[in-house]
C-alpha cells in the first residue's frame, strides 16, 4: 500500500496536535508532492507574522517537520503532473489540491488508485480523491 500525504494533515499534526498519522509509522511507501515543503513553510511564516507561533515554537515545529519529511518520498512537479492538474476533476478542487491529486496519480503509476491512500483533512480533497478511486482513511474526519 502506498500513502500520499496532503499538506492539511501535516499542518494539523504539528500545529493542532493531530495524531492520525501514527498509523503510518513503519510504512515504507509514503510520499508527497514537493509542494508540501513550500506550503508548510508558508504556514510557519504566517504563524510567525500573525503571532500564532513564537520563534521557539516555529523552530520546534520546523525541526519536527524536517524529521517527518526525511522519510517521505518527494514527487516532483513534472510536466505530466502539471498537465493533469489542468484537467477536470470530479469535485471542484483548488489549484494546489489538483497538483497534489495529480502527483498522487503519477506516483500510483500502473498500480490501481485503490492501492494508494490519500491522507488529507480537507473535505473537498478527500471527496475528490475518493471519486478518483483512492482510499481516503481520514474522510470521516474532514
Amino acid at each position: 500500500m502506498k500513502h500520499y500525504l496532503h499538506t492539511s494533515v501535516v499542518v494539523a499534526r504539528f500545529l493542532e496536535g493531530f495524531d492520525g498519522l501514527s498509523d503510518l509509522e513503519g510504512e515504507q511507501e509514503v510520499a508527497s508532492s514537493v509542494l508540501l515543503r513550500t506550503e508548510f513553510s508558508r504556514v510557519i511564516h504566517r504563524g510567525l507574522q500573525t503571532n500564532r507561533l513564537d520563534v521557539s515554537e516555529a523552530t520546534r515545529v520546523r525541526h519536527g517537520f524536517e524529521r517527518l519529511v526525511a522519510g517521505v518520498g518527494r514527487i516532483l512537479l513534472a510536466p505530466q503532473v502539471l498537465r493533469r492538474a489542468e484537467g477536470p476533476y470530479p469535485v471542484v478542487v483548488r489549484t494546489l489540491d489538483a497538483l497534489h491529486l495529480a502527483s498522487a496519480e503519477l506516483w500510483a503509476g500502473s498500480d490501481p488508485l485503490s492501492s494508494v491512500a490519500v491522507w488529507s483533512l480537507d473535505e473537498r480533497m478527500n471527496h475528490c480523491a475518493a471519486q478518483l478511486g483512492f482510499q481516503t482513511p481520514l474522510l470521516e474526519l474532514a
